[in-house]
């Protein structure tokens, strides 16, 4: 009996060592990875490290299967399995970062992937034309599922990594075997995944949405589950629920809507509306990017004055906005560089795919691509004189010919187009409010006026620095090209009856317009034959003060400049007429009147002397003058800060004050107007 019970014991001790063996082992199953960097909570190197589980079904299964523990009788187990068994937790990173993962993983298990992939296709495939009496009777080795669900996830993994679309179609071949267990969440998600992955390499967008929403429903929302009800029982857990979230994320926005730029995909949208409240697992030290992206999709999907419930629009919106903001920020810290321009290139591909994408060429949308695309461009043109001898200025510098000039176009279409729901049917174009409708349309007007003007700004200071009179006009043509564009838009809308769609910024912008090409064509009329560039001159500078008649500076200088060439008769046929009507004007008046504001109180004391200033007389000869009225040169310095703050600022009340003025003077009969009408009138005698 003695011997019996030590026997007894004997065995016990035995199989007792035996089970402890087999759980080291199977903790030291997924051992040290290294930490993506970067990559929230990628726990590859937590799912075996310590042997700790992260609480899901494909990391419990890291464990090696008990026919697998002889190939892990070392310390560190050199196998692929575990780090298969847990691979949910990097197929959302890029390309690159998944080789070098795959990389590092080589080295350390001491097998190549490849060498993995071709070992186990050379053990399962055959088994698959096979039927389980033809390998009883052939002595076949029988394998589980789990061997061909991680070939399937290596060969899916060697498919992220190089783009083989031989390892995405073996994938598919071996996941195929597993059709039967397809209600298993984990064979789920490796199962939609690899079939969403060749959805995108056919361009089939109507597989792509159906793999993605059966991930969600058949994978995703059965790991949830599992984990509520582990988590009523062990609050300590880890949840692997925010690698699946995010694998969703990426392979929606990145790979086919950014990466691929696939189309039709609007019907995904719901699904980041889903994700908005779950736990991405991300930290405020790492930036919550993902976090954040899906806040933002999911604000433009319902944002009141844009395309809404439009997720490719909406994700190509985000990610072109994102590529302005970097090309202006390295624009300015590293100049015209190629790397710049290249970033350059890239935002105006997503810009032009969000006119694509857009509901349609009236839409709000398109008002914020078109917009956007003009900001990008005047601020690069702003910064062309400062990168002459940068590397990629050639390719800037086309910005304001060409290139800026469709831009301006294309734009003032989008406008005349929109302009048309000023009396209603704004809903249509996805504006929430008539508020929101010329908030958008007052925009656009801004972006393409200033566009003009920073293209007439470049040519201006090209004209200034001409050495020869070719160059110098032909500067000068392209500045009238630009500038007259804006005028004849301006001109164009009086008719529409559509005032309110305009800003009243519309016309200072007008008068600047008209400002410098009055300037450019007195610098080439002296090298004319013939009267034309000259009577340009006349007319722009006329226009130029009937658009903004607080210019008295440029008034002295015309009249200057009439009395030395002998055509003092011009000053006083058009430029005395309009001091008078400025004085009676009941626009201005009546603006007057409604003003509390005291940086306009100099405008009232203009009026009242515009005669004599205008006339030219000096402060001493101005008898008629109320005392305390300031000089003409305190007009000309107030008037100068004026304007300066009426460039900065779109709202400022002055700009109404030019708008009234500007359609009361088109409804009289005066020189001015007859002179629109028949520029031929300058070369008539008295």
């Amino acid at each position: 009996m003695p011997i019996r019970v030590l026997r007894n014991t004997d065995v016990r001790f035995f199989v007792s060592c035996l089970c402890a063996t087999c759980l080291l082992l199977g903790t030291t199953a997924s051992w040290a990875a290294v930490t993506k960097k970067g990559k929230s909570g990628a726990a590859l190197s937590s799912a075996a490290a310590k042997g700790k589980t992260s609480g899901t079904a494909a990391t419990i299964t890291a464990q090696p299967p008990k026919d697998a523990a002889p190939a892990a009788a070392s310390t560190a187990p050199k196998e692929w399995g575990p780090y298969l068994d847990v691979a949910y937790e990097l197929t959302y990173w890029e390309k690159a970062e998944i080789r070098e993962w795959r990389e590092k993983r080589d080295q350390e298990i001491g097998e190549t992937l490849a060498a993995y992939i071709a070992a186990w296709s050379g053990k399962l495939n055959p088994l698959q034309e096979s039927t389980p009496a033809d390998r009883k009777a052939e002595q076949l080795p029988v394998y589980r599922d789990r061997e061909f669900l991680r070939l399937a996830i290596a060969q899916t993994i060697d498919y992220l990594q190089s783009d083989n679309l031989e390892s995405l179609g073996s994938a598919a071949k071996t996941i195929e075997r597993l059709k039967g267990k397809s209600s298993m969440p984990e064979i789920a998600y490796w199962t939609g995944l690899v079939l969403s992955l060749q959805a995108l390499e056919s361009s089939n967008s109507d597989e792509f949405i159906t793999q993605v929403y059966d991930i969600w429903n058949r994978a995703v929302l059965y790991i949830e589950q599992n984990e509520l009800a582990r988590d009523a029982s062990s609050k300590t857990a880890a949840s692997s629920t925010p690698f699946y979230y995010r694998n969703l994320i990426n392979l929606v926005v990145n790979r086919a809507i950014i990466s691929r730029k696939q189309e039709n995909l609007n019907a995904l949208g719901p699904l980041f509306v889903m994700m908005k409240d779950r736990n991405l697992g991300e930290k405020d030290s790492e930036g919550k990017y993902t976090t954040t992206l899906v806040q933002r999709i999911v604000d433009g999907l319902t944002a009141p004055d844009t395309d809404r419930y439009r997720l490719n629009f909406t994700v190509a919106l985000i990610e072109s906005k994102r590529l302005q903001q970097v090309a202006s920020a390295k624009l300015d810290a590293e100049g015209m560089t190629d790397a710049v321009q290249k970033t350059f290139e890239q935002a105006r591909t997503y810009n032009d795919l969000v006119f694509k994408w857009a509901a349609s060429r009236r839409s709000s949308g398109v008002v914020t691509a078109a917009v956007d695309y003009l900001d990008l461009t005047s601020f690069a043109i702003q910064r062309l004189p400062d990168n002459e001898k940068a590397p990629a200025y050639q390719f800037f510098s086309a910005l304001p010919g060409q290139e800026g000039g469709s831009a301006i176009l294309k734009s003032m279409a989008i406008f005349n187009d929109i302009a048309t729901y000023s009396a209603g049917g704004w809903e249509r174009a996805g504006y929430q409010s008539r508020e929101l409708y010329l908030k958008s349309s007052h925009r656009l007007w801004r972006a393409i006026m200033e566009l003009a003007l920073w293209t007439g700004d470049f040519y201006l200071a090209k004209l200034n620095a001409a050495k020869d009179v070719p160059s110098m006009k032909r500067d000068a043509v392209s500045m009238q090209a630009a500038l007259d564009s804006y005028l004849d838009f301006l001109t164009a809308q009086r008719g529409r009856g559509l005032n309110d769609v305009v800003p009243d910024s519309a016309y200072f912008g007008a008068f600047e317009a008209a400002d410098k090409l009055a300037y450019a064509y007195q610098k080439v009329s002296a090298f004319g034959s013939d009267n034309s560039a000259y009577n340009l001159w006349f007319t722009h500078r006329l226009l130029a003060t009937e658009l903004f008649p607080l210019s008295l500076r440029e008034v002295r200088q015309t009249l200057a400049a009439l009395k030395q060439d002998g055509r003092y008769n011009l000053y006083l046929d058009y430029f005395i007429p309009l001091a008078s009507r400025v004085k009676q004007s009941p626009a201005i008046s009546n603006w007057i009147t409604g003003q509390q504001s005291e940086t306009v109180s100099v405008i009232p004391e203009y009026t009242s002397a515009i005669e004599k200033l205008f006339a030219g007389e000096s402060d001493s000869d101005a008898k008629g003058t109320a005392a305390g009225t300031p000089s003409a040169a305190t007009f000309v310095a107030s008037f100068q800060t004026l304007r300066e703050e009426m460039q900065r600022k779109p709202d400022h009340p002055v700009h109404r004050l030019l708008k009234s003025f500007y359609f009361e003077e088109f409804l009289k009969n005066t020189s001015f107007t007859q002179l629109l009408k028949d520029p031929s009138r300058l070369d008539r005698a008295f």
